[in-house]
């Protein structure tokens, strides 16, 4: 119970002339400042938000009338969440999330960075994204994986726009002081040089089988560089008569072949379709998700307010808010990506639903 009994006016004055110094030593004491440190559950700082592709698009489209790649370095509208601040990179928790697009005919230079990253196709084929000596051909659907400190680079052969949405642990690498970023050396190409066969990891380690006499550099990273979205779809579709969870549905996580985790050390991504007339279950956690709806529509119920979706929408659903989802019209896939690694990694993962925890 607190003291509520007035102070001697000296005291007082003690006090306060004690907190002064204190203050001028840069230093606070944890009884002026209890509620930072001893929290009955997280003060979330990141809100719900949407982001609409009919809004995006036209967006997109003017931009690459107005910026070249080059100029812009990678053309990407980040989407930053309202609650921060706008140079801040964050999308929500620990992750980012930006659409990138690429006009016919353009390329991104190679360049290479400390934050992980990867993509998932939202409109158009036959860009290609180069990792590391290998070329893979993006179509719609696809997830692309892009690990930290590893050459990449884009470019745009096909005749239509090529759009897809990137995502990085950008936030988490830049709390810990950790994000390096190199360009390519002057007078070098500003592509690198592919020396390995087109869509050479998925012959090696995408289907259920490994070259022996070849072990891979690091096993926390997936030696996979594209998941491609028909086998990814079909995966998800042969299990849609599965009970699934009460709280997403028929769900399906990308993993690492080498190990079963995550493809990166810090995000993890998800697959997962929501049946016609499928209503979900309630529930939160301590990570941080961005959606964004593959195909058909329905609508999100986060922090008990309604967010209606489409294809071609992002949103968002930050650490420890209360969400449930259901589809509208038929079916419908949403892909999402989320920290619940680095939460893992920490022993911070924490689930309720229902009054109960996890």
């Amino acid at each position: 119970m607190t003291n509520t009994t007035p102070l001697p006016n000296d005291l007082q004055a003690q006090r306060d002339a004690f907190h002064a110094e204190l203050q001028d030593m840069s230093i606070i004491p944890l009884w002026l400042n209890l509620g930072a440190a001893a929290q009955t559950e997280p003060r979330v700082e990141g809100v719900p938000h949407i982001w609409r592709w009919r809004d995006i698009k036209p967006m997109m489209l003017r931009g690459g009338a107005l910026i070249s790649p080059q100029e812009a370095e990678r053309r990407v509208l980040m989407l930053i969440n309202p609650s921060f601040d706008r140079k801040s990179a964050r999308t929500v928790g620990m992750i980012f999330g930006g659409i990138q697009f690429l006009m016919p005919g353009e390329t991104a230079d190679s360049h290479r960075h400390s934050p992980n990253a990867h993509r998932f196709i939202i409109e158009g084929e036959g860009a290609y994204t180069a990792v590391e000596g290998e070329r893979t051909i993006m179509r719609k659907g696809d997830y692309v994986t892009t690990p930290a400190w590893k050459w990449h680079d884009h470019g745009n052969d096909s005749g239509q726009p090529m759009a897809w949405l990137d995502g990085l642990d950008l936030p988490f690498v830049n709390l810990l002081d950790a994000n390096f970023f190199e360009d390519r050396a002057e007078g070098d190409s500003p592509q690198q040089p592919i020396y390995r066969q087109a869509e050479d990891s998925l012959h090696r380690w995408g289907r259920g089988m490994r070259p022996t006499w070849k072990e891979p550099a690091r096993t926390d990273l997936s030696p996979l560089l594209n998941y491609r979205w028909e086998t990814c779809r079909a995966n998800l579709h042969a299990l849609r008569d599965e009970v699934g969870s009460p709280f997403d549905g028929i769900i399906m996580e990308y993993t690492n072949p080498l190990t079963g985790r995550s493809p990166l050390p810090t995000i993890s991504a998800y697959l997962q379709l929501l049946r016609k007339g499928e209503h979900t279950r309630a529930h939160r956690h301590t990570s941080s998700t961005i959606y964004h709806v593959a195909e058909g529509a329905g609508g999100s119920l986060i922090g008990g307010q309604e967010y209606l979706w489409e294809e071609g929408d992002t949103f968002v659903i930050p650490s420890w808010v209360a969400h449930e989802h259901w589809s509208t019209g038929g079916e419908a896939v949403l892909f999402s990506y989320s920290d619940r690694p680095i939460l893992k990694a920490f022993g911070l993962f924490r689930e309720a639903f229902a009054g109960q925890e996890g």
